[in-house]
C-alpha cells in the first residue's frame, strides 16, 4: 500500500531551562521536531505531495510501554497543527522530549477529535460526507513507545476509506450512452475507528447508515464504433475519486443507474432512456481502490454486475466488466 511518511525527528537544541522537571537540563534538550517524506501518492481530495498542507499530531507520555490497559492523558502535545510553510513543515509552540518514559504518537489529517476516555489506543468518530465535492481523503499514522533515544520517527500514514469509482461501457457499438445520474443507496456512512499501535494503524468498528444517499450528478458518455467496441469512460477526474466511502461489507445496498442510449448520429432517437437499480454486494476494504465497470445495454434489460476490481490504493488496474441488460 502506498503510504504518506512524515517524519518526527530529534534534533538536539541548547536552550534555557524554563519547561519541568521532567524536560532535561539545559544543553541536554532535545526538541521535537517534524519534517515530511512522501514515498507516493493517493473527486473527494486526494492527497498528494502538491496539496497537503497541514496534520494533526496528539503525543502521549506514559510511564511503561502501550497497551490495551494503559490510560492515556492530555498534557504532552495535544491537538498540535504542524504545517508546511515556504517548503517546511513546523507548529507554533515548542515540545521537548521527556527525560523518562515513553510518547506515544497518534495523527490525522484532516484533524480528528481523539477520544482517550477509554483505557488502551485513542479512537474517533467518523462521517462520510454527505456530497463527492465535500469528501475528503481521510489518513491517519500511530506510532508509539518513542523515546529521545529512538532516532528519527517515522509515522506512516495510512488512507482509512474506500475509493469507489465506476466507469461505462457501451454493449452495443454505434450506440451513445449518456450517464446523468449514479446514486448509491443503503451506504455505511459513519462509524468508529480505534488505532492499533501498528503500521496498519487501526480498524473501523460499529459502521452505520443514516439513510444518506451519495449522488454523482452530470454527464458521462461512451460512444463505441466498429473501430473501438471497447470504449470505456470513467466518472472521476484525474488524481481525483468519484467516492471515498467507508469501509464496510455491503449489506442491502443498491447502485441506481440513470442513462439514454440512441443510434450515433440519432441523439433524441433513444431506444432507452431510464433509471436501472443493481444490487450491490462484497466488501470495500480499507485504503482500497474499487472500481465497478458497467456495461450498458440499448434496452430495458435489467442489470447485473460481476465481480469489481479491488487493489491497493492508487494501484488501479482494469476493473471486471459488469453487463447491463
Amino acid at each position: 500500500m502506498k503510504k504518506i511518511l512524515f517524519l518526527a525527528l530529534a534534533a538536539a537544541t541548547v536552550m534555557s531551562c524554563t519547561e519541568s522537571e521532567e524536560i532535561e537540563n539545559a544543553g541536554q534538550k532535545a526538541k521535537v521536531e517534524f519534517g515530511t517524506v512522501v514515498k507516493g501518492s493517493t473527486r473527494a481530495a486526494i492527497t498528494t505531495t502538491s496539496n497537503f498542507g497541514a496534520f494533526t499530531v496528539n503525543g502521549y507520555k506514559t510511564d511503561g510501554a502501550m497497551g490495551n490497559e494503559v490510560q492515556l492523558a492530555t498534557g504532552f502535545m495535544d491537538n498540535v497543527e504542524v504545517s508546511k510553510s515556504s517548503g517546511a513543515w513546523g507548529y507554533d509552540e515548542t515540545y521537548y522530549w521527556p527525560l523518562t518514559g515513553n510518547v506515544q504518537f497518534f495523527a490525522t489529517a484532516p484533524a480528528q477529535t481523539l477520544d482517550i476516555t477509554a483505557a488502551g489506543y485513542p479512537t474517533f468518530d467518523y462521517t462520510v460526507e454527505a456530497t463527492t465535492d465535500s469528501q475528503k481523503d481521510l489518513i491517519a499514522a500511530n506510532v508509539i513507545d518513542k523515546t529521545k533515544t529512538s532516532g528519527e520517527i517515522i509515522l506512516p500514514f495510512q488512507h482509512l476509506l474506500t475509493q469507489v469509482n465506476f466507469s461505462i461501457k457501451g454493449g452495443t457499438p454505434d450506440f451513445v450512452y449518456t450517464v446523468t445520474k449514479l446514486t448509491l443507496k443503503g451506504i455505511k456512512n459513519t462509524a468508529t475507528f480505534t488505532f492499533d499501535g501498528q503500521q496498519t494503524v487501526g480498524t473501523w468498528g460499529n459502521q452505520t447508515a443514516s439513510g444518506a444517499d451519495y449522488t454523482f450528478t452530470g454527464s458521462k458518455v461512451v460512444a463505441p464504433d466498429d473501430e473501438n467496441k471497447d470504449a470505456i469512460t470513467a466518472f472521476e477526474e484525474t488524481n481525483k475519486a468519484l467516492f471515498m466511502l467507508m469501509p464496510q461489507t455491503l449489506a442491502g445496498a443498491t447502485l441506481e443507474i440513470t442513462y439514454t442510449a440512441a443510434p450515433s448520429g440519432k441523439p433524441t432517437e433513444y431506444t432507452y432512456n431510464d433509471t436501472k437499480k443493481l444490487n450491490l454486494t462484497g466488501d470495500w476494504g480499507m485504503g482500497k481502490n474499487i472500481r465497478y465497470t458497467l456495461v450498458l445495454t440499448n434496452d430495458a434489460s435489467p442489470v447485473t454486475f460481476g465481480t469489481p476490481t479491488i487493489e491497493e490504493w492508487g494501484d488501479e488496474v482494469a476493473g471486471t466488466t459488469t453487463d447491463v441488460k
